[in-house]
């Protein structure tokens, strides 16, 4: 990471990216998702210049003190995803009239396709990956619970703070009820 660069500059590249149809909205707000989680370890003073930052030890921070809130395929998932940002960023601030992203394209995708024009945007969508919502700066995303059970969370802003989230998470806790 030779250039500088901050936090925001990279996010707002993933929200630009996603608006112009250069990737998919799930892909650039997983992206985003994972970018905000990872670099969150970092100062604000940090944030400012990632250019200067040991990615690989800022993703060691994160998963040193993370660690608890997630399992170990998701926390080396979250570093991938955070490589994967910087280095489209990277590529499309060295040379944007060329960027590309190349996407996987299977039978299983393209089936998978049909059926989203069939079944509406909604309903078809993985629960594993955030889908964009009718308002601007927002993003639903959706969590499986146990085995046939997803929950999915709509209108959460791109810039949701941890104080939100925890005011989030006691509602939820609330509509628990005991065994």
């Amino acid at each position: 990471m030779a250039n500088a660069y901050s936090m925001d500059d990279l996010l707002e590249f993933l929200d630009h990216a996603s608006d112009r149809g250069l990737m998919p909205t799930a892909t650039a707000q997983a992206l985003a998702v994972a970018t905000r989680n990872v670099l969150g370890v970092l100062t604000d003073e940090e944030k400012r210049d990632l250019g200067s930052q040991d990615l690989d030890g800022v993703i060691k921070r994160f998963n040193n003190k993370r660690a608890k809130d997630f399992n170990p395929s998701s926390l080396k998932e979250y570093g991938r995803r955070v490589h994967r940002a910087i280095d489209l960023f990277l590529n499309w601030r060295n040379d944007p009239a060329n960027f590309t992203v190349k996407t996987r394209t299977t039978a299983g995708s393209r089936k998978k396709g049909k059926a989203a024009e069939i079944a509406g945007p909604d309903e078809a969508h993985s629960p594993f990956e955030p889908v964009t919502s009718g308002r601007p700066g927002t993003y639903h995303s959706s969590l499986p619970v146990r085995p046939g059970v997803v929950v999915t969370l709509a209108n959460l802003p791109h810039d949701l703070t941890k104080a939100e989230a925890s005011r989030l998470a006691e509602f939820i806790k609330m509509l628990a009820i005991e065994p």
